[in-house]
């Protein structure tokens, strides 16, 4: 492509670049596809992001894409298993429609494919792939919906026929709201390399332009892709952010995407880290000011994982002091924001939890140190559709989300207009009802972070149900008594009134017990079961038990040796692989990166004896 016709297309996606652009300040957590799970998306719904950087995908020499656990793929209907990362990532989506999802292309596991786009049709098709991607509505499966919350047909039924909520069944469908440029390799990027990314990054933005699709693009880049390029000389010190003895290849090495490309993207992340405890990170940001021009643009990388040190004996691990005061840094000098590596995998054996708090206390001192942030004074809209998902002995509301210029950080639920409970999501539960035919009036309210709050929904009156007294009450206390590699022996509680239990494996009908424990035994080996128990007398039965998930013990077999551990290779747990003369066996499944060998990552490597 000749230079004019490249400018031609930036000036055009100028035109009519991304809405959501003018954004600022930013929170953002790239999301790993290893180390989460179903489990994690309650927690993971408390974080202070409000933007994820779904990590990684890649491409191949045709344009064809790829992604780290098939995190981007549609999966497969499964009633009992589906892809934890993509339930995940889609699940949060759904119930939080206002932060954005953003697939995050490259990084250390896809750092090969970048001369791939030297090519001039391996480019085209990739720029059309990733806006047919950009607009593909995914799926969301989700189990436990109420029937009002299934979109579409029953997917999956009982063994009575009916509709198996407990199953995975469709909740909705989401898009991916952008892409990242994860723009890194161990060697130096090229010019090539450089035209490149620019001219893909302009065709797609010209591409979403033309559908009237506004999407955002951003470019993630090492620390030192700033600096001016002879700080490569040990000598010069001046606005050099690394200088150490050996200096980096790095230095300089985007300046000229940054420069052409300082309206095409709508935001640049600093890799700010894996550059050891003497880097300037404020130099760095400078350094990136002056090459783009708009510091609001800027977003200040972080990592709570341990980083690179210029001893290769050692890993370095930055304070959580220390990444709170930088997060309230970038704010206080007009930076765009701050991003951190990463919520999901931990090296630190942080949990999830632990995790989200780490990062909302870094979101909440950078809200404390911007002073000359405009005060928001404007509410946010009145939640929309209110209406009435379940009425048992619990009566579940659900709504359609409000929107505000900033962002809506929760609702309130009012019932006969008293506050009875708050909710993140677009749904709450009331567990307080008296089941006498008793009339409720319901209406929900929603605020932002300023603490303005916005009008009343629609009010809907619900009258509870009269409970016949003479059915048995839901079985609760499911639990794991013992186990072995083919049994398990599970308990409840015992329910008032109950004679005997259903109980179902994996929806099915197991047997029928009279007592409160079962020992089920013809099992595989390292096989995840699930066990649900029914009360029932004579005058009919309960609801079904919450689920209870039981794995059986894993087999003795110990896998062999898998070869030399390397760079880019997707380990499963229990595979060997030998570094450094010794034996380490996978903890944790992941893509393998440099600064993630088996001697310096215990939580993915466990040496073998």
């Amino acid at each position: 492509m000749k230079k004019l016709t490249l400018s031609l297309l930036i000036g055009s996606a100028l035109m009519a670049q991304s809405a959501f652009a003018a954004q600022a300040p930013r929170a953002v957590t790239y999301l790993t596809s290893w180390g989460i799970s179903v489990d994690s998306i309650e927690a993971m719904k408390e974080v202070k992001a409000d933007t994820f950087l779904i990590s990684f995908g890649g491409w191949d020499e045709h344009g064809n894409m790829s992604s780290s656990d098939n995190i981007m793929s549609v999966p497969q209907y499964n009633a009992w298993d589906i892809n934890a990362p993509y339930v995940v990532w889609s699940q949060l989506k759904l119930a939080q429609p206002e932060k954005k999802m953003m697939l995050a292309l490259g990084g250390e596991t896809y750092s090969s494919m970048w001369p791939y786009l030297n090519n001039d049709q391996t480019r085209e098709t990739l720029a059309q792939n990733l806006v047919k991607l950009l607009n593909t509505n995914f799926p969301v499966y989700k189990k436990n919906l109420k029937p009002e919350e299934m979109v579409g047909e029953c997917l999956s039924a009982n063994w009575e026929g009916k509709c198996d909520m407990t199953h995975y069944q469709m909740a909705g469908t989401v898009q991916l709201d952008g892409i990242d440029f994860d723009f890194e390799k161990p060697e130096r990027v090229t010019p090539k390399e450089n035209d490149s990314v620019l001219k893909l990054a302009t065709r797609v933005r010209e591409l979403l332009n033309a559908s009237g699709s506004k999407k955002l693009l951003s470019l993630t880049t090492y620390h030192v892709g700033a600096d001016p390029e002879d700080c490569s000389n040990s000598a010069v010190t001046e606005n050099c952010s690394f200088v150490e003895p050996n200096r980096s290849s790095h230095h300089g090495e985007v300046l000229p995407l940054l420069t052409q490309g300082r309206d095409v993207f709508d935001f640049f992340n600093v890799m700010a880290y894996d550059a050891g405890p003497r880097f300037k990170y404020d130099v760095a940001m400078a350094n990136y000011t002056r090459a783009i021009g708009d510091k609001s643009k800027i977003v200040l990388g972080q990592t709570i994982n341990s980083q690179w040190t210029p001893d290769p004996e050692q890993r370095f691990v930055e304070s959580r002091q220390n990444n709170v005061n930088r997060a309230g840094w970038q704010a206080e000098k007009g930076y765009g924001g701050f991003f951190i590596w990463a919520l999901g995998i931990n090296d630190q054996q942080l949990s999830i939890p632990q995790q989200v708090d780490y990062f909302n206390e870094m979101k909440e001192r950078a809200d404390l140190m911007s002073p000359d942030r405009p005060v928001d004074t404007v509410a946010p809209t009145e939640p929309t559709k209110l209406k009435v998902l379940e009425n048992n002995t619990t009566i579940t509301l659900g709504w359609n989300a409000s929107e505000d210029e900033v962002g809506v950080t929760g609702y309130d639920i009012y019932r006969d207009d008293a506050q009875v409970g708050t909710s993140t999501g677009l749904s709450w539960t009331d567990n307080d009802v008296v089941t006498s035919g008793v009339t409720y009036h319901y209406f929900v309210k929603a605020r932002d972070a300023a603490g303005n709050i916005s009008k009343s929904s629609n009010v809907v009156e619900v009258k509870t149900i009269v409970v016949d007294e003479g059915l048995p009450g839901q079985p609760t206390g499911l639990a794991v008594v013992s186990k072995t590699e083919n049994s398990l022996t599970v308990k409840w509680n015992a329910v008032d009134k109950a004679e005997k239990y259903r109980v179902l494996r994996d929806g099915k009908e197991l047997l029928i017990e009279k007592g409160t424990q079962i020992y089920d035994t013809g099992l595989r080996a390292g096989t995840t079961y699930i066990y649900q128990v029914i009360a029932e007398n004579a005058k009919g039965q309960s609801q079904a038990s919450a689920p209870l998930k039981a794995t059986t013990d894993e087999g003795t077999v110990t896998p062999g040796p898998e070869g030399e551990w390397k760079v880019g290779v997707n380990y499963k747990v229990g595979e060997v692989v030998t570094y450094e003369g010794k034996q380490y066996r996978c903890l944790q499944a992941h893509p393998s990166m440099a600064h993630w060998a088996p001697s310096m990552a215990p939580a993915l490597w466990q040496p073998v004896p």
